[in-house]
């Protein structure tokens, strides 16, 4: 068990120890979730917006989306 303090901007530092156990590597994008009982930091999984997939998820133009509803919408755009 390791104790943190919060700084004074609100951030805080992970051991090093624990982001190596937990995979949490410099420009591993994090989603921080609060709660009740305390605050869960997990690494992001990019999830489509539209159906929820994580399989083949780009960002584009700050939204997450997969590859089969990025192929649906161009075809709704060039569908003649």
């Amino acid at each position: 068990m390791v104790y943190k303090k919060i700084t004074k901007s609100g951030g805080i530092t992970l051991p090093r120890q624990v982001r190596r156990e937990s995979g949490l590597q410099p420009g591993v994008p994090v989603e921080v979730i609060s709660g009740k009982d305390g605050v869960l930091i997990t690494r992001h999984v990019p999830a489509c917006f539209n159906c929820g997939s994580v399989d083949s998820v780009k960002e584009i133009l700050g939204i997450e989306i997969c590859m089969d509803c990025a192929k649906e919408i161009w075809r709704c755009f060039h569908d003649d």
